[in-house]
C-alpha cells in the first residue's frame, strides 16, 4: 500500500491496551522466538555493543527473555521493527501472528484481544475475524471492513462442518473474497459449488447423476432425494410438501442467477469492453447460493465430495 490506513494513534492505542491488560503479544512464547517467526532475527542488528549479543536474537533473549531490561511494550517502538510507521499489511501481519493458536494459550483471552483490536482498528477500516475453525479454535484474518462480509463468512463456517474438503474449502474462499473484487470469478465459482454440493448429496443418496441435467435440474433431484419432513410438526407428510414447493422456487432463483453467470461469470469469453457485474448484485448471488448450499447440506448431513 503506497498510503496508510492504519494511524500512529491507533497503533499506540493497541499497544498501550495490550500493556495495561496484561495481554502479552508473544503469547506461550519467548518473545525472540515470537518475533523469530516474522522476522530473521539473526540477519537483524543488535542494540547490545559486546559481541557475545551481536544480532537481535540474542538481543532480545539477554536483556527481555532473561533479564527484563526494557519496557513491556518495548517492541511497538523498537526501530527494528518499526510497528508505528510500518505499512498496513506488515502491521497486520504481526497483529495475527499473535492471535495464532500455536502462540496464544486457550485461556479464554484470545476473544478480548481481538476485541481490543477491534475497537481501535474499526476507526481506520479493518477488523479481525473468524475466518476458520481447526479442532474446535478459532483461525482469526485482517480484512477491510465490507457490509456482509461477516455473515458470508459465518456460512462459509457453517458449510464447512457438514463438507470439509480442500477443493471446497477453496471454493468458499475464492467466492467470498471475489464478490467484491472479482465479480465475474465470484459468480462462476458460485455456481460450481452449488453443482458440487447437489452432486455429493445425490452420491450420497445413491441417485443417478445425468450429465447433462442443468443446474435447477439438479438442485430439483437434491430436493426431492431429501427428507424435509419436520419432527414435530402435527402432519409431517404435508408440512414436507409444503417445503418442497417452497424450495421449488428456488430452481427459478438459480436460473436467474444462472443466466447472470453466463452473461457475466467465468468461462465464457468477453469482449474487451467487457463491464462486470456491480459488486451488490453479486454479493446477492453468493448469499443465494450459501442459503441454498445449507439448507441441503443441514438437511443431509456430512457428506463426502463428489468423484464425478
Amino acid at each position: 500500500m503506497s498510503k496508510n490506513k492504519i494511524t500512529t494513534i491507533t497503533r499506540r492505542n493497541i499497544a498501550d491496551e495490550l500493556t495495561s491488560t496484561k495481554l502479552w503479544y508473544h503469547g506461550r512464547l519467548k518473545e525472540s522466538d515470537f518475533l523469530n517467526r516474522l522476522y530473521d532475527l539473526s540477519k537483524m542488528p543488535s542494540t547490545d555493543y559486546r559481541s557475545e549479543y551481536n544480532n537481535a536474537y540474542k538481543d532480545i533473549q539477554q536483556h527481555v527473555d532473561r533479564n527484563s531490561d526494557w519496557e513491556p511494550d518495548w517492541v511497538f517502538t523498537d526501530n527494528r521493527f518499526n510497528l508505528m510507521h510500518c505499512d498496513d499489511l506488515t502491521y497486520l501481519r504481526f497483529l495475527r501472528e499473535t492471535l495464532n493458536p500455536a502462540v496464544r494459550p486457550q485461556d479464554g483471552r484470545t476473544e478480548e484481544m481481538v476485541a481490543i483490536y477491534n475497537q481501535y482498528l474499526a476507526k481506520d477500516g479493518y477488523e479481525f475475524y473468524k475466518a476458520d475453525e481447526k479442532s474446535g479454535v478459532p483461525i482469526f484474518e485482517a480484512r477491510l471492513v465490507t457490509k456482509g462480509q461477516s455473515d458470508l463468512t459465518a456460512k462459509a463456517i457453517a458449510i464447512k462442518k457438514y463438507l470439509d474438503t480442500e477443493y471446497v474449502n477453496g471454493k468458499i474462499k475464492q467466492m467470498n473474497q471475489a464478490v467484491h473484487s472479482d465479480t465475474d470469478l465470484a459468480l462462476g465459482t458460485g455456481k460450481e459449488l452449488l453443482e458440487t454440493i447437489c452432486k455429493s448429496i445425490l452420491q450420497n443418496k445413491s441417485v443417478p447423476i445425468d450429465k447433462g441435467w442443468t443446474l435447477p435440474q439438479l438442485l430439483k433431484a437434491t430436493t426431492a432425494a431429501l427428507d424435509f419432513k419436520p419432527k414435530a410438526a402435527s402432519d409431517p407428510a404435508g408440512a414436507e410438501k409444503s417445503i418442497k414447493q417452497i424450495l421449488g422456487g428456488i430452481s427459478t432463483i438459480v436460473q436467474g442467477v444462472a443466466e447472470l453467470r453466463n452473461a457475466y461469470g467465468t468461462g465464457h469469453g468477453k469482449a474487451a469492453d467487457f463491464q462486470k457485474l456491480e459488486s451488490a448484485y453479486a454479493q446477492l448471488y453468493v448469499g443465494v447460493v450459501a442459503e441454498i448450499a445449507l439448507i441441503y447440506l443441514a438437511t443431509n448431513g456430512e457428506i463426502e465430495i463428489a468423484t464425478s
